[in-house]
């Protein structure tokens, strides 16, 4: 069987896969943290800038960023490599949707929480940590799975920049063998089988965030 026999080299890619979404959600995470802290205690102007990336990021496609940095960039100066660069769009990008959610998660802990960390005398740097953040966590988790998971989809974009991951392996295996039900079958099966166990992972999430409250 065709599949069985390039199963090796598929999940070998799939191993790519994972690598270059993990190294994307954790800097979209951290690009996240600090445009949802923009937003809430930001002054008129940052918060006018964190409005203003959202607005424009979340309004063009993935494909059009990556093409951008792939091709204009260089004519700035600015030259990545495929997989820094590849790396650092779907951050930027998914990075506007965490955004929202990490927002969302801050602004939804109970005010007596905020107001009660301030009758103890605590700083503001020590509540958010302290306080506010872990709440915030347990609040954001589930959504933030959801996130990642289109993340995870999202990757198979950069192929088209010329990064070896699962999708392109798939494509390199179909244009060896012609089978092209076969493998991207495969390709398939195996973005499923990643993207199901975060979602198990988030359903179990919001059964704890349930039964804590």
């Amino acid at each position: 069987m065709i599949l069985a026999s390039n199963l090796s080299y598929l999940l070998e890619a799939a191993v790519v896969t994972l690598a270059l979404s993990i190294a994307s959600a954790i800097l979209a995470a951290i690009i996240g943290v600090a445009i949802a802290l923009l937003q809430i205690f930001g002054n008129v102007a940052a918060r006018s800038l964190a409005r203003l990336y959202l607005y424009v990021v979340r309004g063009v496609p993935l494909l059009v960023l990556l093409f951008a940095m792939y091709y204009i960039l260089p004519y700035a100066g600015i030259n990545l490599s495929p997989l820094l660069g590849g790396i650092f769009v779907i951050a930027i990008y998914y990075a506007a949707f965490m955004a929202e959610v990490i927002r969302a998660a801050i602004i939804a802990v109970p005010r007596g929480q905020w107001d009660a960390a301030r009758a103890v005398g605590m700083r503001p740097s020590l509540m958010l940590l302290t306080v506010i953040f872990p709440q915030a966590v347990r609040l954001a988790g589930p959504p933030l799975i959801n996130t990642c998971i289109m993340l995870i989809k999202g990757t198979s974009l950069v192929s088209v920049i010329g990064i070896w991951e699962l999708t392109m392996a798939g494509r390199q295996v179909v244009e060896r063998t012609a089978s092209v039900f076969q493998i991207f079958g495969g390709v398939a099966a195996i973005y499923f089988f990643i993207c199901y166990g975060l979602s198990l992972y988030g359903r179990h999430l919001e059964r704890r965030l349930r039964y804590e409250h």
